[in-house]
């Protein structure tokens, strides 16, 4: 291994629009935010990336700030829990980005205030009958989110660029795994990537988790190469199925072999809050077509191919008890 490989693939940041796989209608309306920023001599406007977790908002707002020539600082929304605190990161931010990471988490008062700021480039310090405005900076707010809804109307609009990104297809997880094992060195069956890709919920963070557990489970064998069979074993013992789906999820299903199931029953039989099933259990299963759920009643029902799959996770239990 070179002096120039990372040590960890968490020090992999690609620093241009070019090095980011996939979400190429997010690239190009950011591409062009940032040439139009540079032709008119004026800040960006400000940037809400919306998207479920796992997708890359984050490494986005690197890439920008990289494209920019900008800094950039990362704050976590739900770190900000008073309006001193907002108001220091506010006279700590540099004129670049200031990255709100999970910005729905806001407080809707710290929202309100944080409103106010992008209007008027100000913060207001009341201190007795006084009340003091110190300028800020003029930053770049970029804010990231899971759930935009929880976001006040009025921030939300101050928002000129919002994007929304998108799952990516088997094609580009396979080649964010092929990007991740070129850039650590690591050699790997060509089938490897399109077997990470298939269980990979469409999200390369979880891609990214099963490369890392198959990589795990080569070195613990002294091999030379990270194989499938690596891949699968890394599934068996995390109890992860051929397509992607936890110990949690391949439950829920056997859950709805007999007939449909209400959320709350679900939840209950689960041991999980119902928020549980539908933020974290349910989201796959429903994009996939495993399940669905009924206009009427709500009740979660198996699919045909739902069914299928019950029927794979059967026969693979039978081969690995065998």
């Amino acid at each position: 291994m070179s002096d120039d490989t990372p040590k960890d693939l968490r020090d992999i940041q690609p620093t241009s629009f070019r090095h980011i796989i996939g979400q190429t209608h997010v690239k190009k309306a950011l591409q062009i935010a940032v040439d139009a920023s540079f032709q008119e001599g004026k800040r960006l406007d400000e940037v809400l990336l919306c998207s479920p977790p796992g997708l890359g908002k984050s490494a986005l707002c690197v890439v920008l700030a990289s494209e920019k020539a900008c800094p950039m600082k990362e704050i976590l929304a739900q770190s900000l829990t008073n309006s001193a605190e907002l108001n220091g990161m506010l006279l700590e931010a540099e004129a670049g980005i200031l990255f709100l990471d999970e910005i729905h988490l806001l407080q809707p008062n710290i929202q309100h205030q944080l409103l106010m700021v992008l209007d008027k480039r100000r913060i207001c310090i009341s201190s007795g009958k006084t009340v003091q405005t110190i300028p800020v900076s003029d930053f770049t707010l970029v804010g990231a989110t899971t759930d935009p809804d929880q976001l006040i109307l009025p921030l939300r609009d101050r928002f000129r660029i919002v994007l929304h990104l998108d799952y990516y297809s088997l094609e580009e997880l396979a080649k964010i795994v092929q990007q991740r094992c070129f850039a650590m060195n690591w050699q790997y069956e060509p089938e490897l990537p399109d077997e990470i890709a298939r269980r990979g919920h469409q999200t390369p963070r979880i891609a990214i988790r099963l490369l890392l557990a198959a990589r795990r489970c080569q070195m613990a064998e002294g091999a030379k190469l990270i194989t499938v069979a690596h891949l699968r074993l890394a599934c068996e013992i995390e109890r992860i199925s051929d397509l992607g789906l936890d110990n949690l999820q391949q439950k829920y299903l056997l859950l709805l072999e007999g007939a449909g199931q209400r959320l709350n029953v679900l939840a209950s039989s689960l041991g999980v809050g119902t928020k549980v099933v539908t933020k974290t259990i349910e989201p796959f299963l429903l994009r996939s077509g495993l399940i669905v759920k009924t206009d009427t009643s709500g009740l979660r029902q198996l699919t045909e191919s739902g069914r299928d799959h019950l029927a794979s996770l059967a026969t693979e239990n039978v081969k690995n008890n065998s």
